[in-house]
């Protein structure tokens, strides 16, 4: 391992003296790699002494999808009302029923059926009835879906604040992993590096010794020549 290979090692584990320090900020200055790996490493330091731990409250996840209070006009029995309200209007015209007001009271009166009002009419009244009861209908799920949205999307925001909150110590343990791992893989690189560089001074050194004994295998030919 190289120099500044052990100085930035003993930096991480903060085992590093001033003299150490001062080394290996002179070789930073000369060295852009190194000094990248130390405004990472920095960076990443920095970040984590500047997190502060929150203990999550105590909630119950399965207090979340709880049945809430329904409001009013939730009632289940507010759509059979209505229903039975407009049953009762088509009864009052289908049997004609008239109040008159008298001296001694109000008198309640039941048309014959000469008097009754003519089929398209009915449709009417009919079709009346049954968009007002439609209409009510979509007013009561859409206030009900809207209630279910809000719900929802709080209990979403309590869950994510909840799994962001522990998650942040693995999140830590991981920075820790990963530096670790970019050391582990530049010292890799780095003796493999070296190899290679001892395998081709090898080869090269191999041709120099062939090419020299050659040369003098040659020039010994030719000396016995001359003889």
């Amino acid at each position: 391992m190289s120099e500044k290979e052990q100085l930035f090692q003993a930096w991480l584990d903060g085992n590093l003296n001033e003299q150490q320090s001062q080394r290996l900020e002179a070789l930073a200055s000369e060295d852009e790699e190194l000094r990248s790996r130390l405004a990472a490493a920095r960076y990443i330091e920095q970040q984590v002494h500047g997190y502060e731990a929150h203990t999550p409250e105590n909630w119950d996840p399965a207090s979340i999808m709880g049945e809430a209070q329904a409001p009013w006009w939730q009632w289940p029995g507010l759509s059979l009302a209505s229903l039975a309200c407009s049953c009762f209007a088509i009864a009052l015209v289908l049997l004609n029923v008239q109040v008159t007001s008298q001296q001694d009271g109000f008198a309640i009166t039941f048309g014959s059926s000469s008097n009754s009002i003519d089929e398209q009419k009915l449709e009417q009244l009919l079709d009346q009835c049954l968009q007002q009861f439609a209409a009510e209908q979509e007013i009561v799920l859409a206030n009900y879906v809207s209630d279910f949205k809000d719900q929802q999307q709080a209990n979403n925001l309590q869950l994510a604040g909840y799994l962001l909150t522990a998650t942040r110590q693995e999140r830590q343990e991981d920075i820790s992993h990963f530096i670790q791992y970019v050391d582990e893989q530049r010292s890799e690189d780095a003796l493999d590096n070296k190899l290679k560089y001892q395998r081709l001074e090898y080869a090269l050194q191999t041709q120099a010794i062939k090419q020299g004994m050659g040369e003098q295998f040659q020039q010994t030919k030719f000396n016995d020549e001359d003889e």
